[in-house]
């Protein structure tokens, strides 16, 4: 049996001729990627950004705080918990993450990010709908692939906003599939008068699903449609990937995810998209994916960085990467964290 490829996947012919839509109401957002200096200097000159394998995050929790959100709201029990586990790690894909922060100047992440020698660390802005688009129309290996983007939601005690939305609309679309298709044997049998309780139960149906479809719409998480080259919202799209633990709620993360089939793993090797670094003694898999320089928006400067001499060099290294700044005084800024080390 032919499988027919999920219309959400990337189809870079259809692309190349079109314009990328987003959701209405889906206004630019700034996000933040914190970085170290030589994290600096490798995404600037490559004009490229790393998306790490979802398994190898600093969450070691990652997946699992979704899919134990969604199992609470199902009400599933321990064993069942188990065996979503094992049916999501066994699918054949492999889900690459790169990550951001909606939070300009945090001391959290300035901690996080500034491990280096002399403490130096950087934020890099982006404009997220530029970035996106930037990374679907620069890389056509990705064609096949799927992509969603959006902010993180956390979960305590495996409560999570997300997964209580999603599992709200599954029942309520069969539901509405149900009654729909009741009316239609009715009135195909010739019925000119609909029992007025079945219409009724139609109309709370629709009314339930509308409200969830609202509920829906309001979180913060597009995905990719490739018959329409366009960003929405959708009730069946990985949520997961969205839900983390709450003890990171710090971090107020906002992620760009790539799925790919494994079968594509082989065409991104040779392409050098699909790479490993040792990290901790660890080889993790990564994808390098390039983006525009028009997506970048400004560089922050770390609260741990006090010399003058650091923003001379970063504009000095911009023009070497060809980047193209009418404002120095407003592209390259410094923390107003009053910290001292």
């Amino acid at each position: 049996m032919e499988i027919t490829p999920r219309k959400t996947r990337i189809n870079y012919s259809k692309l190349e001729s079109s314009k990328v839509l987003f959701h209405k109401g889906a206004n630019d957002r700034r996000i933040f990627h914190y970085t170290s200096v030589g994290g600096l200097q490798g995404i600037l000159e490559h004009k490229t950004l790393r998306f790490t394998n979802i398994h190898y995050m600093n969450d070691k929790d990652e997946i699992f705080a979704g899919l134990d959100s969604m199992a609470k709201e199902l009400g599933a029990s321990n064993e069942e918990k188990k065996k979503f586990h094992s049916a999501f790690l066994s699918q054949e894909k492999q889900t690459f993450v790169c990550c951001f922060s909606i939070e300009e100047d945090s001391l959290p992440m300035w901690n996080y990010y500034t491990k280096e020698i002399n403490n130096q660390g950087y934020n890099i802005e982006f404009n997220d709908k530029k970035l996106v688009e930037s990374i679907l129309r620069s890389n056509p290996t990705l064609d096949g692939c799927d992509i969603s983007f959006g902010i993180v939601d956390y979960s305590k005690d495996n409560d999570s906003a997300y997964g209580r939305t999603i599992i709200s609309n599954v029942p309520t679309t069969i539901l509405l599939s149900f009654a729909k298709l009741f009316l239609t044997v009715v009135e195909g049998e010739g019925s000119n008068n609909k029992d007025a309780a079945s219409n009724l139960s139609l109309q709370e149906v629709e009314k339930l699903m509308a409200d969830n479809q609202k509920r829906l719409n309001a979180l913060p998480i597009y995905f990719y449609n490739g018959e329409t080259c366009s960003f929405a919202k959708d009730s069946t799209g990985d949520y997961l990937y969205f839900i983390k633990r709450d003890y990171f709620k710090q971090e107020r993360e906002f992620r760009i995810v790539i799925t790919v089939p494994n079968e594509r793993l082989g065409e991104l090797k040779e392409a050098g998209v699909y790479k490993f670094q040792m990290r901790n003694s660890i080889l993790v898999p990564f994808l390098d994916l390039r983006f525009s320089a028009e997506s970048v928006k400004g560089i922050m400067i770390s609260p741990t960085v006090q010399s003058d001499l650091v923003e001379i060099s970063i504009r000095d290294f911009l023009e070497y990467c060809n980047f193209n700044v009418a404002d120095y005084s407003q592209f390259v800024r410094h923390s107003k964290v009053p910290v001292r080390f």
